[in-house]
């Protein structure tokens, strides 16, 4: 067999014993790659040269500076040229051959200064002076060798390369080789050199492995820790895409209910909190759905306000057509009215508790997906399915609660309850603001006055005076009282009679009643001032404008009531029938639809990237652990 060949590999497992035909392969792939126009290119022709007379080096020759276009290169050649060496020559564990020819100008080589901005302080950069024969006589580069013109830290060595005839003449390297020691050891100024063995293509080869060597041994630690680290991501990676899957059937069944139990508990913890899918940045999981009951949804039922929602005027106009024809008595409540504004407000809630199940719907979308295992990565059938039936179970979960949340809305619509305690409390003391005259000064009644008397009849001055018949006092029979539960006289038979026949106290003391007095006497004169501009042009008399104001007072109350009782119904309603049954079914569903035996080897097919992958992965483990020997063997040449 030849002792000596060559491999590209762009032609791998061809041998070049002929290096006539390596030199006419390079010029060929060149032109295929750049085509004929001179060009340059960043994929590099990578060449083996197996041989016995060699050392074992890793070179890259780059293309020599330029700077002018030459026929059909691009105009802007020079910056291509000088961005492929900087490429290369920046990389800290390179070593830089600065080559330059003897018979030029040192100081203006452009390799010495593309060095010099990568390696300023020389510690990676060798000399490689070219063309010592070409000089002119009676001069000499031994000053340039000896490092007393350019200094570096790793010196000069001159060469004598094959001249463009020698090529021609198809010249041997071992003929080369002999002319150029035969040339320094005859030339006086050079002789002392080539006695030396420090001159010459032959020193340079061995000067080149010895740097290289050292070089390895200095960079050691930094590269064996690199490749060792590069080694274990590899394995990790390796070890998330898995083995490759077998035809065995039950090795089938147990990988498909790892995934599904992963999978449901990934979901669950999701949403009742845990380590998965911890995110520093923003809410994620059960924590934004949380967010969204808490903060988000009451916010957008605050912002729903009865005044902006019902302008003054359609109040009025509501009011008078739903009297009719009949005239009302002063101070009673427009009750049809009321109720007709009332629901027209509730409706407008039905927007922000459908917004609620929306976004707890997406949230749990997103979490169905961000709770995929690797595994589901490899198995891109499996990945559709789990999606599919994750998908319908939770739009099925949505769809029940929307239509509770529809329901809760309906409910509310279906009976106004005026007897809801909220309400009649905040009724009675309203009242004893908004009839006038009220005395709220008077001293109250000594218990030592003269004996009670009958109460007036009702509808007359003395009943229309007093503020609490608008809401409760001492009515017929049937009509609701002002005064709290629990609060009875705990006297006899006497005192009994005689609260019968006293006046009715209004609900709290007579202090606090005045302070409340005063308060919603302000407010009272705000909403005056909003009716004045919403009916401006319209005559009110007294007894309208009471009614306007007494409607817009018990519109805002239960409208607040119906308010609290759906931000507290609809986060229960939708945990109930969206989040927890979700949680409850996701794993029924999973086994239910994917765990069949005529699924499982439609299922477990790989996606021929994953394939692919597992293959490069494994190969790259290789590499790095042969490149991890081979740091091995020279630490321990070192040592």
């Amino acid at each position: 067999e030849c002792e000596e060949w060559g491999e590209f590999l762009h032609c791998p497992k061809k041998k070049f014993t002929v290096f006539k035909d390596i030199r006419k392969e390079i010029e060929d792939e060149t032109e295929r790659i750049t085509g004929k126009k001179q060009a340059i290119s960043h994929n590099p022709i990578r060449l083996r040269i197996t041989s016995p007379h060699v050392p074992d080096l890793t070179l890259v020759d780059l293309p020599g500076m330029t700077k002018v276009p030459v026929g059909d290169q691009p105009a802007d050649i020079e910056t291509q040229i000088r961005d492929l060496v900087l490429k290369y020559t920046a990389n800290p564990n390179s070593i830089i051959l600065s080559v330059t020819p003897a018979n030029s100008d040192i100081a203006t080589s452009d390799s010495i200064q593309i060095a010099r901005a990568v390696d300023p302080k020389g510690d990676r950069t060798i000399g490689v002076l070219t063309k010592l024969d070409l000089m002119d006589k009676g001069t000499n580069a031994l000053g340039m060798l000896q490092g007393k013109v350019v200094q570096l830290k790793l010196g000069f060595i001159g060469v004598i390369n094959r001249s463009q005839k020698d090529i021609a003449d198809e010249k041997d390297l071992e003929s080369s080789r002999k002319d150029e020691l035969k040339y320094f050891a005859s030339h006086p100024a050079y002789a002392q050199l080539a006695s030396s063995h420090h001159i010459g293509t032959v020193f340079l080869a061995r000067r080149l492995n010895s740097i290289l060597l050292s070089h390895i041994k200095a960079r050691l630690p930094a590269l064996r820790n690199r490749i060792m680290s590069l080694v274990a991501t590899s394995r990790k990676e390796l070890q998330s895409l898995g083995e490759a899957p077998s035809d065995d059937a039950d090795d089938h069944r147990k990988m498909l209910l790892s995934v599904i139990t992963q999978y449901v508990d990934n979901f669950c913890t999701t949403i009742d909190g845990g380590r998965h899918l911890t995110s520093f940045s923003e809410l994620r999981g059960g924590a934004r759905i949380s967010h969204t009951f808490n903060q988000l949804f009451p916010q957008r039922l605050n912002a729903i306000l009865p005044h902006e929602n019902l302008p003054p005027s359609e109040i009025h106009m509501t009011i008078r057509n739903t009297k009719g024809a009949r005239t009302s008595l002063y101070g009673s409540v427009p009750q049809d009215a009321f109720e007709m504004l009332v629901k027209k407000l509730i409706k407008q809630l039905r927007e922000p508790a459908s917004w609620c199940v929306d976004t707890v719907f997406d949230e749990l979308r997103m979490i169905s997906e961000e709770c995929e295992p690797k595994e589901l990565q490899r198995f891109e059938t499996l990945r559709d399915r789990f999606r599919e039936v994750s998908a319908e179970m939770l739009s099925r979960c949505f769809r029940d609660a929307k239509k509770m949340i529809e329901s809760l809305i309906l409910f509310e619509l279906a009976y106004i309850n005026t007897n809801h305690p909220d309400f009649c409390d905040i009724g009675a003391v309203l009242g004893a603001t908004f009839v006038e005259p009220l005395n709220l000064q008077a001293p109250p009644q000594k218990a030592q006055g003269p004996p009670a008397q009958a109460p007036p009849p009702a509808g007359s001055a003395g009943d229309q005076g007093n503020p609490l018949n608008w809401f409760g006092g001492k009515e017929s029979k049937g009509a609701r009282s002002a005064t709290p539960v629990g609060k009875q006289s705990k006297g006899g038979a006497g005192e009994a009679a005689a609260s019968a026949a006293a006046p009715v106290e209004p609900p709290k003391s007579r202090s606090e009643q005045m302070q409340l007095a005063r308060r919603l006497q302000h407010d009272r004169e705000a909403r005056r001032q909003w009716l004045q501009e919403g009916l401006a042009g319209v005559q009110l008399d007294p007894r309208e404008e009471g009614e306007i104001e007494l409607v817009i007072t018990l519109i805002v109350s239960y409208f607040d009531i119906v308010r609290k009782n759906l931000r507290d119904s609809v986060p229960k309603a939708i945990m109930h029938f969206m989040v927890n049954q979700a949680k409850d079914k996701v794993q029924v569903e999973l086994l239910r639809s994917l765990y069949k035996e005529d699924l499982m080897g439609e299922v477990f097919v790989e996606r021929p990237e994953t394939t692919e992958q597992r293959k490069q992965c494994r190969q790259m483990v290789s590499a790095l652990e042969k490149a991890l020997g081979v740091l091995n063997e020279v630490r321990s040449m070192q040592e």
